[in-house]
């Protein structure tokens, strides 16, 4: 392909970047001790005002932490019961649209997205509640290839006042600026992303493939190299640092990042095609 990625192969390693993303830090987490203990703690003592959405918090935490490891059913179970305490917790209902975008169930999540929209829209709700909810929505319609109104929830989240997020989800916009085949609007929304988070390993990723797409190889570099220095470095990101340094004349920074591949992710495609030679520009 001349230097190039396959199409292909990287919206596959953006939808993998960005469902981790998605998820990870948009919901509180505890352990079933720390839920145990909160119980505990609340017999005790008078509730103050806020005692029922507390609850709901932490029951919500332990939804999130099952949903994180892959125990939907619980997830689930804990999600309802934060509803059961608190019928107008919007993140609840948000998170019950994770699970079931997970099972793919999009019917059931759009549901549970709009009612999540609803609620945290109302006016005792704060922009960072409605922030992240939008967040979610709006990836859910990117995955459902709505494009457009995917989009509008993102650029919203974006702007509320008081989300700690606005990283993550300028990163989303850029992903499913990508999809929608937009790629001078995903640079900029990935280049805001990075102005916020500069170790978003999503964006530093994505930005540099759109480099290498461009033919700029040295300013692709410069872009991915502190990614593959670090601890985020994956699979994706040394292959495309090995095609780099191919087109640099690098061979002895590629003999290093062909030995970082093989040890930290042996088992890799991307390990593979190094064994065999296959490279992209061939």
């Amino acid at each position: 392909m001349n230097g190039r990625l396959g199409a292909q192969q990287w919206i596959k390693t953006v939808a993998f970047f960005a469902l981790m993303w998605c998820v990870l830090g948009l919901q509180a987490c505890s352990s079933p001790m720390q839920d145990t203990r909160a119980a505990q703690l609340d017999a005790l003592t008078t509730p103050e005002p806020d005692a029922q959405r507390q609850r709901a918090m932490r029951r919500l935490a332990l939804a999130s932490a099952y949903f994180e490891q892959n125990q939907s059913d619980a997830a689930l179970q804990e999600a309802r019961a934060a509803l059961q305490i608190d019928a107008t917790y919007p993140q609840a209902f948000s998170l019950i649209g994770l699970i079931h975008q997970r099972a793919n169930a999009p019917a059931l999540a759009q549901q549970s997205f709009e009612q999540a929209l609803q609620l945290a829209s109302q006016p005792l709700a704060t922009p960072a509640d409605l922030a992240e909810v939008q967040h979610n929505y709006g990836w859910f319609l990117c995955q459902q290839d709505r494009f457009e109104p995917a989009q509008a929830q993102l650029t919203q989240a974006v702007s509320q006042a008081g989300y700690r997020q606005v990283g993550k989800s300028w990163m989303a916009l850029g992903v499913c600026q990508l999809r929608a085949g937009q790629k001078t609007q995903a640079r900029r929304s990935f280049d805001a992303a990075l102005a916020l988070e500069p170790a978003n390993p999503v964006a530093r990723y994505q930005l540099a493939v759109l480099d290498w797409q461009n033919g700029d190889a040295q300013r692709a570099q410069v872009t991915l190299s502190s990614l593959n220095s670090s601890p985020q470095a994956s699979a994706e990101s040394l292959w495309l640092g090995i095609q780099l340094t191919r087109a640099l004349a690098q061979p002895q920074e590629q003999r290093r990042l062909a030995q970082q591949l093989n040890q930290s992710f042996p088992n890799s495609t991307q390990a593979l095609a190094l064994a065999q030679g296959k490279f992209q520009d061939q």
